[in-house]
């Protein structure tokens, strides 16, 4: 009884004494400016559904560097290109940790993953899985996603065919996307698919611990605003061993049938022989998978449903596309692949353009101060959590004109791009802690939004204008999504009619 006394006065007392210590700190430190906890309360609301368009307004009054406190944790926000350059570039080296949710530290290897790790003071951006670092090992799965073309093409026909199979009927395009980014990414890893259009069978399993994985790793709890009742918040590990052992189960058929081989591997080899070449854990080498298997799809199927949509509001532009895909086939062949749309620059400007304004990730992905910072004559404390409101950066009148339009020419003879370089327009972040896939995901999404307005044209149900399409978006499990699911209906374009 006594323990469970004391234990309780842990719980009540430890989060008092470690807020006392924060405003001892504070009240010496010069912070950006923001609201205090009374103004929080007031907009939890709103900070809770929508942070993006919270912080976007916070910014107008404190500016674009903004500080406040979500319980124990300190939490900077910046919301403009300049205050962007001094983290992601600047500053690089010291903003370069990246923030661990809770439940990271209660799942096996977490630690040694390149999205969820805690980076220490000596970061360099480079992480060992044994004696591979990080950057090698992303310039291998680029190889070998160059190498396995096959792999890709096989699973676009598998979505045309279903598509063909489903002309003139409704189709929720949520769900045949996911699937095919989710197989484009699975292919690329282990030379299989993971997930079906229609009969999911283990795929039902793979689709809902992708679920759960984004919504555990990318919902803040109690662990996240108070740190340090990560000691005795003990069941959290046991979550964490839950959540292992389904991860375990999707990939250790996989990993038995390719231990098998003896270690033969032949030219089509995949990242999963990379993986086990060099002698990794099972458990690491699941972790990785699942993790990889998530960056490459999801945000894939964000982006191409915002585009999908964007084309069908403008006719225009969607016809542009089309006969610019037309004109890059030629006569030679009827295959769309990622040499010919490397040629069409229209269609890339409207990639951007959708990038620019339905961003997947707006604050893209947590930073964490690994020491003590100046920037702006404001201190940014070690440990605080560090965000880039890039959506508001990507929709600001003063970076881009007619802002909140799809207008893909402004990227027509422009310099800007997405590699990192320009902070008005940061879609996968920059320096260390940028996407090291960007480049592929790029490429994905062009290849099936032509697939899939190439050989197809889309009606909506009931006759609904297209242009009448709605934008409204909603942020869930990190990813600014459209707030409703796409439901469209196909038809095989005359000239493919068999």
């Amino acid at each position: 009884m006594i323990q469970v006394a004391g234990l309780l006065s842990l719980f009540v007392f430890l989060p008092l004494v470690l807020f006392l210590k924060h405003l001892i700190f504070e009240a010496s430190t010069k912070l950006p400016p923001g609201p205090n906890a009374w103004q929080v309360l007031l907009n939890i609301s709103q900070l809770r559904n929508k942070p993006h368009v919270a912080f976007h307004n916070l910014a107008k009054i404190y500016g674009p560097l903004i500080s406040m406190r979500l319980g124990a944790q300190l939490l900077v926000v910046a919301s403009s290109p300049a205050t962007a350059k001094a983290i992601l570039k600047t500053h690089d080296r010291v903003f370069s940790g990246r923030y661990s949710p809770s439940i990271s530290y209660a799942f096996p290897t977490t630690s040694q993953s390149y999205t969820m790790r805690s980076t220490s003071k000596e970061c360099s951006g480079m992480f060992e899985y044994a004696s591979c670092s990080i950057m090698d090992l992303f310039s291998t799965l680029r190889e070998v996603e160059s190498k396995g073309k096959g792999r890709k093409e096989k699973v676009l026909m598998e979505m045309m065919d279903y598509l063909v199979g489903k002309e003139g009927e409704v189709v929720k395009l949520d769900d045949v996307l996911k699937a095919t980014f989710f197989n484009i990414s699975a292919n690329v890893l282990a030379s299989r698919n993971l997930l079906g259009y229609e009969n999911w069978g283990k795929g039902e399993m793979a689709k809902d611990l992708v679920n759960e994985i984004e919504e555990v790793f990318l919902t803040p709890g109690l662990l996240d605003l108070f740190p340090v009742l990560r000691r005795v918040y003990f069941w959290r590990k046991r979550d964490g061993k839950i959540l292992r052992r389904k991860v375990m189960c999707l990939w250790e058929d996989i990993l038995k049938q390719r231990r098998s081989r003896n270690g033969s591997i032949d030219k089509g080899r995949d990242f999963l022989d990379v993986l086990l070449e060099n002698a990794f854990p099972d458990d690491l080498i699941c972790f990785v998978l699942m993790e990889l298997l998530i960056a490459g799809g999801d945000s894939g199927v964000v982006t191409t449903i915002w585009l999908m949509v964007e084309l069908m509001r403008n006719q225009d532009i969607l016809s542009r596309v089309r006969q610019e895909i037309v004109e890059a086939m030629g006569t030679k062949t009827t295959v769309i692949n990622d040499s010919i749309l490397s040629t069409c620059e229209y269609f890339q400007a409207c990639v951007k353009e959708t990038l620019r304004l339905h961003i997947p990730a707006p604050f893209l992905v947590p930073h964490q101060a690994l020491e003590n910072c100046v920037l702006n004559d404001y201190t940014i404390p070690k440990d605080s959590i560090v965000l880039v409101n890039a959506w508001t950066i990507q929709l600001d009148p003063g970076n881009w004109k007619d802002a909140t339009s799809f207008k893909p020419d402004r990227f027509l003879g422009s310099k800007v791009d997405f590699r990192g370089n320009h902070f008005e327009f940061v879609p996968f972040g920059s320096g260390r802690r940028m996407c090291p896939g960007f480049q592929m995901g790029f490429r994905n999404v062009q290849l099936v939004v032509a697939c899939l307005i190439h050989y197809f044209d889309w009606s909506l149900p009931d006759g609904e204008n297209p242009e009448n399409l709605d934008t409204a978006d909603v942020l869930h499990a990190g990813g600014l999504r459209r707030e409703k699911p796409l439901f469209m209906i196909p038809r095989l374009r005359e000239k493919y009619v068999a």
